[in-house]
This record gives structure tokens, sequence and C-alpha cells, in this order.
């Protein structure tokens, strides 16, 4: 199939980015490209990826002359993606269900996914065009709508090869992420202090980490290793006794808790959100709707067999499983045809450019954007 990949402008896309969406996105069309497909990524100049890449704007929001509305990257990029429609037989938007309205205009069915929990201008867009095809990156995402149906929930990949499996961990817990008080930071601060484990704090410092959670670290039981990517993230996940994961509000995935459980880490987190789902209790860690009761949890994860926690992470997220999922959804989509011009998609036979890269070849960098107008 010839597939398009809308990317979010956030970041470039590319492996290691500091965005999540756009990361994902490269995984995704790596994973794709070698199952065979043609895969056509629309993101900001500088992305790099294994298939052809249409860059809309120079950068990133408000940078190297990109619109400083972060909104408006995001429409003028899903709008050029429909422009270009009749080359492919299927788009696919990560972009917060805002193509939703675009759909009857494209050349192709589009597929729509969210990477953030919906509100209810989510739902309300949803509904007002109902037979849209909208997947879900799990069971709970849609939960607060049930007469919202996705078409399938296939849950987030990870690259297995960049996540080091560790038998042995060193003497430590940690946190990753961002340092809010929904993410629960001084949570698993408590937590820590009450096992008598060391605990390392890695994440972009801000506000509320200099202001609250700074004061608490010691350099011996909290330490902050600061904001870590690449290699580095790899070995605090893999060395870590466990994951401790308290958040303090549901979120519709958690993408830490697989790259920790791939790497052999089990975890242990608040019961909030897709965490039932995706931590499989007694087998990768635990977890608890009780905050009193999250050291606890703590404790009963260290005991946990690493590699059968490895085992089933890379079961259940592989990134070709994912790849195959989406895959499906392409093919289901196609076949059923939609409603909208998208039947005129014969067109793309003579659009097609040559230049699109052919699987097995690396990934490459953008050109300059100067004529570049289920079940998991």
């Amino acid at each position: 199939m010839r597939i398009a990949q809308i990317a979010t402008l956030a970041t470039p896309v590319r492996q290691q980015g500091s965005g999540s969406i756009e990361s994902l996105v490269w995984l995704l069309t790596r994973e794709l490209t070698r199952l065979g497909h043609e895969v056509t990524v629309f993101a900001t100049a500088g992305s790099e990826t294994h298939g052809e890449l249409v860059a809309t704007l120079p950068g990133p929001y408000g940078t190297d002359g990109s619109p400083g509305d972060w909104q408006l990257c995001e429409w003028i990029n899903l709008c050029r993606a429909v422009e270009c429609s009749s080359r492919f037989d299927v788009l696919h938007s990560h972009a917060y269900l805002w193509g939703l309205p675009l759909q009857r205009l494209a050349c192709a069915p589009m597929v729509h996914t969210m990477h953030v929990g919906p509100g209810e201008d989510e739902a309300l867009l949803w509904s007002m065009v109902p037979d849209a095809c909208v997947t879900a990156i799990s069971h709970d995402q849609w939960s607060t709508f049930p007469e919202l149906q996705p078409a399938a929930i296939i849950y987030h990949g990870v690259d297995e090869t960049q996540l080091t499996f560790c038998s042995q961990p060193e003497d430590y817990v940690c946190y990753l992420g961002r340092f809010t008080p929904g993410k629960g930071p001084l949570q698993a601060i408590t937590a820590a202090r009450e096992l008598g484990l060391r605990l390392l704090l890695a994440g972009p410092a801000d506000a509320y980490y200099q202001e609250v959670l700074e004061p608490l670290v010691d350099g011996r039981s909290v330490e902050y290793v600061g904001y870590v990517t690449g290699r580095d993230r790899d070995r605090l996940l893999g060395g870590a006794r466990a994951l401790l994961y308290p958040v303090q509000s549901p979120e519709p995935f958690g993408l830490v808790l697989v790259e920790a459980m791939t790497c052999g880490t089990p975890v242990a987190a608040m019961g909030l959100g897709a965490v039932p789902e995706i931590i499989e209790e007694g087998v990768s860690g635990y977890w608890t709707t009780s905050v009193e009761d999250f050291p606890e949890q703590v404790a009963r994860a260290l005991a946990l067999d690493r590699s059968r926690v490895r085992e089933r992470a890379t079961e259940r997220c592989a990134a070709e499983r994912m790849a195959r999922r989406y895959a499906q959804v392409y093919e289901q989509l196609v076949e059923r045809g939609a409603p909208g011009p998208q039947t005129r998609r014969h067109r793309a036979r003579s659009t097609r450019p040559a230049a699109a890269q052919r699987e097995g070849q690396g990934p490459r960098r953008s050109r300059s954007p100067a004529g570049n107008v289920g079940e998991p």
C-alpha cells in the first residue's frame, strides 16, 4: 500500500527526538516500510524517515520561519497531506483528530489517532463524523465516551533493539518523566524514602522541580540526573530495580512503562487510566488505587522475574506488532471504501513521484522546504 503518515510538528520526526508522537511516527514508518509498504511522512524539515518526506514547514512551531501558532502549523501540515491525497491508498493522521473535517475532501480514506486523552470537544468532533475511522491507543482512552467505539485498540510499540535487557540492576529505583503534580514525582520521593530506597529522578527541570522537588534532592537518597535520552535513558531504565509511576491523573497510555519493562525493569504504579491494561500484575509489576498502598507495591515489584518482565513486554508491545495491526486497519478501510472523493485515487498511478525511498535504504534527511508547497 501507499501510506501517508501525518505527523505532529512539535519536533522533527526522528528516532530519538524529544517529541513522543514524532518518535512514534518514525518507528511506525520504519516498520511499515519493512513490511513492504511505500510510506510518505508529512512533517517538518529536519525530519529523518525511512520513507519519502514531505517537509511542509521549515521547522517546528515558531522556529526557522514557521508560524508561532502551533495549531496553525498543524493545520497547514494536514491540509498539505489532503492536497496530495490522490497519491495514496490511505492517510493516517496523528494530529489530534483535526483531520476529521477534511476526510470528505480527501482522495483516499483516512485513519485518525489521538495520542493524548480526549475531551468533550474531541468527542463532539468525532460524533459529527460518525463514519470516521478512529483508532485508540488503549481501551481506557475513549472509555469516558462509550457511544464512540474505536475501529481498533493498538498499543504503542517500542524498538526493543534500543532497550537493553538488564538481568542484574543497580541499587536504585527511578522516576522518569515530566515534573508536574499529575505525574506524581513527589509521591515517588515519599515512597522511596519510606522504603529506604535510593531514587534517581530524570526529566527536564522546570519551575515545579525547582520550587517543590529540588529542596528534597540531597544527592544521596534522592538524586537528580537531568534530562536523559538515547543510551543514557536506556541505561537508567535498565539499571533500575523498579520504575516508579505514581501518576495522580489518568493517562491514555504510558510509553515509559513499556520501555522500562522491555529492559526487564518491573513497574509500580497508581492504577489510573491505562495503567491496569499495561501492567500485568504479578508479572510485569503492581498497581494500586491507594496512595497509602503505593510503597507496598514498590516493594512487591522488586521481587519479580526480570526476564519474564521483558518477555511479556516484547510480546505485547513490539514495534512490528504495532505496525501489522495498523496495516490491518488500513487494508480493511481500503477494502470497505468510504464516502467522498477518494474514489478518484486511481489518479495516483500517474502522479506518484519516482523519488520515494525503497525498503532496505536507511533513513534520509528532509529536503529543503523550498519547493515543498482491534485489539492490541
